[in-house]
């Protein structure tokens, strides 16, 4: 029976700690594995148009955010890991339902089908929003010290942006391995898989609060924030452009490498306290776009992208450090689930947008430096109208 006993860490990375950061890192490689090739697999087997291959992608995203507005009165009617639990098994079983629509043997009525499909793709949208909320903005930071927080929430985030790129890497390393509906059934099981970690940690029993309404932004968006997650939606969009009309191994383990070595640079203070960071990462992404766009060479799969990477992981880490920064103690949750719904947001609408400028890469480059360039406007107008704070993140 669970207590109002929470135990004292004198570290971050404790066992509870541990058992749930795997549980996100398996939880959302499920979801980046399956979902951003779902247009490719559904239009390369003929079992739909480009278009509505696309739109499943939006209305998925459409999914995540509408789930946010219930997220606060969820969670305060009912017990946080049990939350998770229902939302990851479902996350698991939408998965394995949208394998009925590329392996049918006797096709139902044409208008029928495209409502279920979008409507399987709304309801994983809607119960993986649930769950990484959940997870990463609720649980993660109920079973970390408050003088551990911000690191949790760093960690987490660090988390999600890492499989952004892993996802895809082992779905094109399993997409020739495993036929069938093989593929759905590897990406259901890592989400029961987090679902079973997560029962393995135990939370202490919280009164809900009273006056709780079924919709609000509690939890879910940060308003003070919105020009951050504007910025971060612009980037992460150019990010899933790149990503799905180049989709190559090799491409994505550039990127990815480029993400990494972000990650360490970041341990730097020069870096990490730059004032111009953002401005800066986003100027290396467009010498990389600029670089792409020039002329191809070898470099187009290697060094190109990982600075590409390496200007993206920048610039919306320090997008993260401006959220956490603008948003007061009680609203860390508020903050994190603000930067998962534009990252995610941009980066699926860019995926979206992608699958339809696959047979015009140069015309996706274009696209990609233009988000790029506003993001870079609004990065430098942010660190001029603000240049008297002695403390300011670009």
């Amino acid at each position: 029976m669970d207590t109002q006993y929470t135990p004292t860490y004198n570290r971050l990375w404790n066992r509870e700690f541990t058992l749930l950061t795997i549980a996100e890192l398996l939880l959302c490689i499920s979801c980046y594995m399956t979902i951003p090739l779902l247009p490719f697999r559904l239009t390369t087997e003929g079992h739909a148009s480009s278009y509505l291959a696309c739109l499943t992608i939006v209305v998925f995203i459409i999914g995540v955010c509408i789930s946010g507005f219930f997220g606060s009165w969820l969670i305060q009617n009912y017990r946080r890991n049990k939350v998770f639990l229902i939302s990851a098994l479902c996350l698991g079983a939408t998965i394995l339902g949208l394998s009925a629509f590329e392996f049918r043997e006797q096709p139902i009525v044409r208008e029928i089908e495209e409502y279920t499909l979008l409507a399987v793709c709304f309801a994983s949208g809607a119960v993986f929003g649930t769950a990484k909320r959940v997870l990463s903005c609720t649980l993660l930071i109920d079973k970390t010290e408050s003088c551990h927080r911000t690191d949790a929430n760093y960690t987490a985030i660090w988390i999600s942006r890492l499989t952004v790129i892993v996802g895809p890497i082992l779905a094109l390393l399993l997409r020739d391995e495993l036929r069938g509906s093989l593929f759905y059934i590897v990406g259901a099981a890592m989400s029961l898989a987090s679902a079973v970690l997560v029962m393995c940690v135990k939370f202490p029993f919280r009164a809900p609060e009273e006056g709780v309404h079924l919709v609000s932004i509690d939890r879910f968006f940060l308003p003070r924030g919105a020009t951050i997650a504007l910025v971060i939606a612009l980037i992460t969009a150019a990010l899933g452009i790149m990503m799905t009309t180049r989709m190559t191994v090799e491409f994505c383990s550039s990127v990815m490498a480029g993400f990494v070595v972000a990650a360490l640079a970041l341990h730097i203070p020069a870096v990490k306290n730059a004032r111009f960071a953002s401005a800066v990462g986003n100027a290396l992404a467009i010498i990389a776009i600029l670089a792409m766009f020039a002329h191809d060479d070898i470099f187009d799969a290697t060094l190109k992208p990982m600075l590409f990477g390496f200007g993206i992981a920048l610039s919306s880490s320090e997008q993260l450090y401006k959220l956490l920064n603008s948003c007061d103690h009680c609203q860390r949750s508020t903050a994190e689930s603000t930067y998962f719904l534009s990252s995610d947001g941009g980066l699926f609408l860019g995926i979206a947008a992608g699958w339809q400028l696959t047979t015009a890469v140069k015309s996706a480059e274009q696209v990609v430096l233009a988000l790029l360039v506003v993001a870079t406007i609004i990065c430098s107008l942010n660190v001029l109208l603000k240049k008297k704070q002695a403390k300011h993140h670009a």
